[in-house]
């Protein structure tokens, strides 16, 4: 997707020469109910709903996941920190797969400051998700409450907990910011539908849970869009229910397919089409196909940069096209193999070019 994008995936990292970098903070334990501050004094027991009950309740089902990758040829690896949720009692958590990719080893830490050793089970780079399994007792898995993402509205509440930094247990509160945001995946297939919210997300929280005002799972901490890689009010959540309809694959290993077009364009703007002496005003001006995907096997033309001579999609299967956002978020609606029908403006024409959708290959710029 050619859409200048400051998305970045929120991991804190440190470079080792053999030996783990020190801790930016050390972990420290959810508060009970109970527990003592100061002299003796108990801590009160927060009021029913408030947002500090949220965190007691919800806390014991975040995770610190930390990674170490080492460098091949070399004795020397890197250590990044991210987070995780605790989705189920078998021990599976959800976290982002920029979090553990490549990762050859993984070390959960649980909120009570226990650790266990973690094994990716499977990842999907194009949805930016992943699931690590731990064997630990059951009584130490505290799977968190899911809710429904299709029914936010800007406004609602957004509650965050994660490790931002390495500090483990973090809890920021803001509102959904906006909805059906794009950003972009590891491998650069364009991320529709996100949640965006000012919560305070950072360098730490990916993978972390995004919980709504009573406490129930709505997204997974993904991102941040800032010119400084810190929190400038602008963070982006993977929907919860896009990650529930992939557990079981990623619980399993079971590679995920996602339907693709193979081309790279731009959302058509009237004074683009204005510099190029196009009759179209709108729509998304194909800029490249791909040799050999599906776009190029249909007919679909682009000279490589932005010219007079490139397709303009107007509609996708009759759906009018304004914005390249709006013709990836339909693609996420079908499946690998699907035929879809688009129309197109080719010099001054209108035509129609069928494409039978592939799976998504990873290129160095974003594609629909």
């Amino acid at each position: 997707m050619a859409v200048a994008m400051l998305a970045a995936g929120l991991v804190a990292g440190s470079i080792g020469g053999g030996a783990i970098g020190a801790a930016l903070a050390s972990q420290h334990k959810t508060a009970a109910s109970t527990s003592t501050v100061g002299a003796g004094v108990a801590a009160p027991a927060p009021a029913p709903g408030s947002y500090a009950a949220i965190y007691q309740q919800t806390a014991p089902g975040v995770v610190m996941i930390s990674t170490a990758i080492a460098r091949s040829g070399t004795r020397s690896f890197s250590q990044a920190e991210g987070s995780g949720i605790v989705v189920d009692k078998q021990g599976d958590i959800l976290t982002n797969a920029h979090v553990v990719s490549a990762a050859t080893q993984v070390q959960v830490t649980f909120s009570d400051g226990h650790t266990a050793s973690g094994q990716v089970k499977g990842v999907d780079q194009s949805a930016d998700l992943a699931v690590v399994k731990v064997s630990v007792s059951a009584d130490q898995l505290h799977p968190l409450a899911i809710g429904n993402s299709d029914t936010l509205q800007v406004g609602d509440p957004a509650l965050a907990i994660g490790a931002p930094f390495g500090l483990a247990g973090s809890f920021t509160a803001g509102i959904i910011s906006g909805l059906n945001r794009s950003t972009t995946a590891p491998n650069n297939r364009a991320l529709t539908g996100m949640i965006q919210t000012d919560a305070p997300i950072n360098p730490g929280n990916s993978g972390g849970a995004l919980l709504d005002g009573q406490g129930q799972l709505i997204g997974i901490n993904d991102s941040i869009q800032s010119p400084v890689e810190g929190n400038v009010g602008v963070g982006f959540a993977i929907p919860i229910n896009r990650a529930e309809s992939m557990l079981p694959s990623l619980e399993k290993g079971i590679a995920i397919e996602h339907p693709w077009l193979g081309i790279s364009g731009q959302t058509l703007t009237a004074t683009t089409a204005g510099q190029l002496g196009l009759s179209e005003k709108s729509g998304v001006l194909v800029v490249e196909v791909v040799p050999n995907g599906p776009s190029a096997k249909a007919g679909l033309q682009a000279d490589g940069q932005p010219s007079a001579n490139d397709d303009v999609i107007t509609a996708i299967d009759g759906h009018p096209i304004t914005a390249i956002e709006q013709l990836t978020q339909y693609l996420d609606t079908k499946k690998v193999g699907d035929r879809v029908t688009l129309s197109v403006t080719r010099n001054g024409r209108h035509i129609s070019v069928g494409v039978t959708l592939g799976n998504f290959q990873a290129q160095p710029s974003a594609t629909p």
